[in-house]
């Protein structure tokens, strides 16, 4: 959500603050308020922390913005707002304990965010702030604290990272985020070859970039298949702001927020001599920030602190040349002039404001909120017709609105809908018609949006299971994925696509050829391994299929609590007389259907095959009373040939 209506919206707040909030009472309200709300920001983060509130991060607190780096990089600011609030606002001693209080409460929930961008840039920022304390004019007699609290700055963070191999660093999941800066395994490799790939992408188009929010685009495009090495998934951020500028507004838009730092860094230092204190802060926070962003990219929560700091930097700027310069404009004229210019400029607002409030804001509030809705009303655990159907109709009216949150709300619909497949509790013909209509959606939305390839995957998999309907929807999956794999070549998970299709329709050749190249673009990727040896399986090549099987497993490839994959494992294993595997997996699958009687009778048979007549005879009696007719039937047959048809006939 970082395209230019939202750069603008951010603008008109710096322009209001910094031509309106011009007095200093003004200014200690604004940031007072801010602190308070940090504050019980924070409290929430530590409720997390001792378990009173949910954290979806688990031990790294996300407070209420639901992220721990968007957290980390809010009480960034707000420490800094105490700081300032602190050395020029604080005059009474008891403010001055508070304001030091509240940033060492915040320093607290910062490190147990564990965001180590945020975490570093403060460092950095007290670093500056330290060094400009000494160099640029603070009291002699006060100096001395700032050198001390740079040595120790200094000394601890050499310490800690000369004793990062320690087992008390490496036992304490904070300190070892903190040292864990490699770039040869871990986060670290996964940014810098993230890194990589957008730089090539910007080399492409490196005047204005691929455009705002296209950043997924471009990295798919250009993505390096390796990086699914270290990754599972693409990113629609580099996770490093100028990388991030770079790609998507090109050399243009990065020269562009540089001046901004450029600017409002200029203004300070010519102001240092009028407002030493002052300068020195507001420098080490756009320092801290700048820095923090090499690690991590901007969001609302960190665009509404940028903004509000950059109107701290006018405020501070122009109340040091009220006070230093002199002018010949009598008071009156300059207030009449600045009154019609603002004038002006206010009804053009207001005029802006009116035309795109609908469209632009209660419009995505409605169609989110029905998005919502809609997923609430899936997610219950009543499950019936009436129900589904009207958990499909809020999300018709969300994308009927045709506004920018379409796109979240198709993927969204699509996936819930997926997962609807297996639910038997919904009529066939109810979920064939929410299927149907979730396929229209899809289509609907590539055409508006051509390079989106969570499109092409969901309609693939929307085509897949309507297939079992009507056959003719295994060819129109087939060509939604060779779009996507036109697009977007080097990305595997697409060829897995093609591959479940080819296996559905039985074209097992084209299925083991689809997973090879999968497999030639990166040979250590789990999956790759494992649908090469699904397809082998299926085509009749049980060694091939072995092979690429054990392979996947040795590469990490999780099958538990995927019923699919459990039953390929339990049929390869029967194939190659490994009894005992097959038995194990097949009562994997019935811990997660217990009455499917289809498992029931092929673990019977892997039962007799070892020998144990006895559990063998258990098993076929269930189903021989569970079963359709047919089935029924066959088990009954197979149970006398185990000698124990007496029993189910008593």
């Amino acid at each position: 959500m970082e395209g230019l209506f939202n750069l603008f919206h951010f603008f008109a707040f710096f322009f209001i603050i910094a031509s309106t909030i011009k007095s200093k009472s003004d200014w200690l309200k604004i940031l007072n308020v801010s602190l308070a709300v940090s504050f019980i920001i924070t409290l929430y983060a530590f409720g997390q922390k001792f378990g009173w509130f949910f954290n979806p991060y688990g031990d790294r607190v996300t407070g209420t913005l639901g992220n721990s780096a968007f957290l980390g990089t809010y009480l960034l600011f707000n420490i800094f707002f105490s700081i300032y609030l602190f050395f020029i606002f604080a005059k009474e001693y008891w403010q001055k304990i508070l304001y030091i209080a509240a940033a060492a409460f915040e320093l607290v929930a910062l490190i147990l965010t564990q965001t180590r961008g945020a975490i570093y840039g403060l460092v950095a920022g007290i670093i500056l702030f330290s060094v400009g304390y000494i160099f640029l004019g603070g009291k002699k007699e006060t100096k001395k604290y700032a050198l001390a609290t740079l040595i120790i700055i200094i000394i601890a963070a050499s310490g800690l990272f000369a004793a990062r191999n320690a087992n008390f660093v490496k036992n304490n999941r904070i300190l070892y985020r903190l040292t864990d800066v490699s770039f040869q395994a871990g986060t670290g490799k996964i940014r810098l070859t993230s890194w990589k790939i957008g730089f090539d992408a910007f080399l492409e188009k490196p005047i204005f970039g691929w455009g705002e929010e296209n950043y997924y685009v471009a990295f798919n495009k250009h993505i390096d298949p390796v990086f699914f090495s270290y990754s599972g998934e693409t990113f629609d951020r580099a996770h490093n702001k100028m990388v991030d500028l770079l790609v998507m507004n090109g050399l243009l838009g990065f020269t562009a927020y540089i001046m901004v730092f450029g600017a409002a860094l200029w203004l300070l230092w010519k102001k240092r001599k009028e407002i030493t204190l002052a300068s020195i802060i507001l420098i080490a926070l756009l320092g801290s920030y700048f820095l923090q962003n090499f690690m991590l990219f901007d969001m609302p929560t960190s665009y509404l602190m940028f903004f509000l700091s950059l109107g701290l930097v006018a405020y501070s700027v122009a109340d040091a040349t009220t006070a230093t310069n002199q002018t010949n404009v009598p008071l009156q004229k300059r207030n009449k002039q600045n009154k019609a210019f603002f004038g002006y400029i206010a009804w053009l607002l207001t005029f802006i404001f009116i035309l795109t409030l609908w469209n632009g804001n209660l419009k995505p509030l409605s169609a989110s909120q029905k998005s919502i809705e809609g997923q609430q009303i899936f997610s219950a655990k009543n499950k019936t017709d009436n129900l589904f159907k009207a958990g499909l109709d809020k999300f018709k009216e969300s994308t009927e609105k045709k506004v920018f949150t379409n796109p979240e709300t198709r993927k969204t619909m699509s996936q819930v809908v997926l997962s609807t497949n297996e639910i038997t509790q919904y009529s066939s013909q109810v979920k064939l018609d929410g299927f149907k209509f979730t396929a229209s959606q899809l289509e609907q939305g590539i055409n508006e949006m051509p390079y989106f390839l969570d499109y092409y995957l969901n309609l693939a998999d929307i085509y897949n299971t309507l297939g079992a309907q009507d056959q003719t929807y295994y060819s129109k999956a087939e060509s939604a994925i060779d779009k996507a794999i036109e697009l977007y070549p080097n990305v595997p998970y697409i060829y897995y696509k093609l591959a479940v299709n080819r296996l559905v329709v039985g074209d097992y050749a084209k299925a083991v050829e689809t997973s090879q190249k999968a497999l030639a673009l990166n040979s250590n990727l789990a999956q790759s391994n494992w649908y090469l040896g699904v397809s082998q399986f299926y085509a009749g090549n049980i060694e091939a299929a072995k092979e690429a099987t054990q392979k996947a497993l040795e590469l990490g490839y999780s099958y538990s609590n995927n019923p699919s994959s459990i039953y390929y494992l339990s049929q390869l294993s029967e194939k190659l007389k490994d009894y005992d595997m097959a038995i194990k997996s097949y009562e994997e699958i019935l811990r997660l259907r217990p009455t499917d009687y289809e498992i029931q009778f092929a673990l019977a048979k892997m039962y007799k095959e070892k020998g144990n007549i006895d559990k063998a005879k258990e098993l076929v009696q269930q189903v021989v009373k569970s079963a359709p007719e047919a089935k029924a039937q066959e088990a009954a047959e197979f149970l006398v040939s185990l000698g124990g048809m007496d029993g189910v006939l008593k």
